[in-house]
């Protein structure tokens, strides 16, 4: 009898009940996860969709596109290419493809509605239906109260740049349908200094506490009949971090390309080693002698709800310390004018990290418009 194959960590994941999501936009990273699952959704952001541009296999595309749109302006035809690349990608996926608004327009109500139904309007052209696309919105009071428009228009949206409870309550008031915690911060995947190095990232990464919060407000809420968006962990640095959002109570996970090749390459987790995993890609290793694996397995429901409970009391994150210390209230109506972006100025994690997310991707966002205007002068 010929015994099946150990499932890879990214099986592992899906089998835990932790949907697997590809936070990138080749067509051949995509394809790669599929001789093991198929994927839930895809994502994208600035950084990706401007991967996508400058990519030389897509430079036929972009020239008819462009061809195509004469006098367009540049953000009309980069919302047009999103959806073409994307619909290279939505045979290969169960779920949704995900296009971003543009971050300029962050606190920015009806321009983020307007890009919204312009991404609709381009998915639908190309055949792709409401059912099939999500839009990602930063989670400000401008985004959340764009996010309660469109879902009375059948578009539905994804909160991003989340880092807090308050915004994650906020997204289930707007009827979003997903939400996107980041783990680490954007800076932390290019300045190793910020990204916490611990052995066991679902009780020690400081971003734990905060999960747990999103995960148990989230369970009050749908036992109160409420309505709960998935939640959509992202900005995981290493398979590690990954496999911890099976306790942590994520419904997917978004996955970038790296992780997704350490998790398709391998079986189990490696030994720990302080300053080993930034950015170490696990293929290259698993073959070495000196190499060591980890005797991590997912706890066992009863011991991970008792290590979990210990975080929900706590923030290692806020300045405010203290067992009575409440997160968030879910009775503030956190989409009236100004509610939520006063909660994220107050707390100096959101307001720091959601800023730089923003102007990472606005870097994203400035490239792509220079890109298309060059070629516009070209093309047309």
């Amino acid at each position: 009898m010929i015994s099946k194959p150990a499932p890879t960590l990214l099986e592992q994941l899906e089998n835990a009940g932790v949907g697997v999501d590809v936070d990138d936009g080749d067509p051949k990273i995509v394809a790669s996860v599929l001789p093991y699952l198929k994927p839930h959704d895809v994502t994208s952001n600035q950084l990706i969709i401007q991967a996508q541009i400058i990519n030389p296999a897509n430079k036929e595309l972009i020239e008819e596109t462009i061809r195509s749109m004469p006098g367009a302006s540049w953000e009309d035809i980069y919302t047009v290419l999103t959806a073409k690349f994307h619909k290279k990608l939505i045979h290969m996926i169960s779920g949704r493809v995900l296009a971003q608004v543009f971050p300029t327009n962050a606190y920015d109500k009806e321009a983020i509605i307007a890009h919204a139904r312009k991404y609709r309007d381009a998915y639908n052209a190309e055949g792709i239906s409401n059912d099939r696309f999500c839009i990602k919105i930063p989670t400000t009071t401008a985004g959340v109260q764009a996010a309660a428009v469109l879902y009375k228009e059948g578009i539905r949206s994804l909160g991003t740049a989340l880092f807090s409870l308050p915004q994650a309550i906020a997204a289930a008031q707007a009827n979003m349908l997903s939400i996107s915690p980041y783990y680490n911060e954007t800076r932390a995947h290019v300045e190793p200094e910020l990204w916490p190095d611990v052995e066991d990232p679902a009780t020690q990464h400081p971003m734990s506490a905060r999960m747990i919060h999103i995960r148990d407000t989230y369970a009050k809420f749908k036992a109160e009949g409420k309505h709960v968006p998935l939640n959509k962990a992202a900005s995981c640095i290493t398979a590690r971090e990954c496999m911890a959002m099976i306790e942590l109570g994520a419904d997917q996970v978004t996955i970038l390309s790296n992780q997704l090749d350490d998790m398709i390459s391998t079986t189990r987790l490696p030994a720990y080693v302080k300053g080993a995993e930034w950015q170490s890609r696990l293929r290259p290793q698993v073959d070495q002698p000196t190499f060591k694996w980890a005797d991590w397995v997912a706890p066992e429901p009863t011991v991970s709800k008792t290590r979990m409970a210990q975080l929900a009391k706590t923030d290692p994150l806020s300045k405010v310390m203290n067992a009575d210390y409440v997160m968030a209230d879910p009775n503030i109506d956190y989409l009236a004018d100004g509610v939520l972006d006063k909660y994220n100025q107050e707390d100096e994690v959101t307001r720091l990290r959601l800023k730089d997310a923003m102007d990472l991707f606005t870097g994203g966002q400035n490239e792509s418009e220079a890109e298309i205007k060059r070629l516009q002068k070209i093309y047309v």
